[in-house]
């Protein structure tokens, strides 16, 4: 039926046989749609810069933080502590050495009359007799010996007492005396064995043990010896005598070494712990 208006045109169809939106009245109220959902993500995301590759574009570097300002008196302190105990501690062996020096150098000799001389300083003084008990003030030194048989040696002891010794007797080629012993070894190549016999006495307060007190030694030109070193018996050891007191007196019989033709040049020593060296020669 018509009701006398011109009749509308139908919406063309799809080939699907749907409405084309584009001619669709709502179709301008609608907003746009696509249909590739990663074009739209595409647009909605910023656009990536690349920073690197223009220096331009990177953020100015930040300043580097301030270290804290460290004092330098810590540093003063320890310095002035590591000056202070290298001072004290050379002050302390300064003081040690001194006082070994005062010790050994400055200390009261014993007062003996007549000091042989050039040993006061350092050991005991020692003075040299004769057959009469005068002392003798010339001789005992190694330029200027006493003589063997002759004179007498002496020396003050640390107790308050006084030792004497006088080397009586002294058989310079003692070689077959030494040997009646089995057990003593032969002397050294192109040496000799004497034999040397000494008086010992002494008087006073205290005491003295012969064997550590004393120390009879023969020096020659090229050779020097101790009783004490050679490991020989002889007929009256010295280490058989015990310690002697006030008005004790005993005998000894003592091996030393001497080289073979230095007779002429041999000299035997005599000394206490303490003391100074006194030297005897034939005459």
């Amino acid at each position: 039926m018509s009701d006398g208006s011109s009749p509308q045109p139908l919406p063309a169809l799809a080939p699907d046989g749907a409405a084309d939106p584009a001619s669709a009245p709502w179709a301008l109220l609608a907003p746009a749609q696509r249909d590739d959902p990663q074009a739209d993500t595409a647009q909605a995301e910023p656009a990536q810069v690349d920073t690197w590759s223009d220096p331009s574009l990177l953020p100015p570097p930040s300043a580097p933080p301030e270290r804290a300002r460290s004092s330098a008196l810590p540093i003063v302190a320890i310095v002035l502590s590591s000056l202070a105990l290298a001072v004290s501690s050379l002050v302390l062996v300064l003081v040690l050495v001194l006082g070994g020096l005062a010790y050994i150098y400055g200390g009261a000799p014993y007062v003996m009359s007549d000091p042989v001389g050039g040993y006061s300083s350092m050991y005991t003084p020692g003075r040299v007799t004769d057959a009469s008990g005068a002392v003798v003030t010339d001789v005992g030194t190694y330029d200027r010996p006493a003589t063997l048989g002759e004179h007498a040696l002496s020396w003050p002891t640390v107790s308050g007492g006084i030792v004497e010794v006088t080397v009586t007797d002294v058989e310079w080629e003692a070689d077959a005396a030494v040997a009646t012993d089995p057990s003593n070894p032969p002397a050294g190549p192109d040496m000799g064995y004497v034999l040397a016999t000494i008086d010992v006495a002494y008087t006073g307060p205290g005491g003295l043990v012969p064997a550590e007190d004393l120390y009879i030694c023969l020096e020659s030109v090229s050779w020097g010896t101790c009783s004490d070193g050679i490991d020989v018996t002889t007929a009256a050891p010295l280490r058989d005598i015990g310690a002697l007191t006030d008005g004790d007196r005993a005998t000894a019989t003592v091996a030393l070494e001497l080289t073979e033709g230095e007779r002429g040049s041999a000299l035997i020593s005599v000394e206490t712990i303490d003391g100074e060296p006194l030297y005897l020669a034939e005459r």
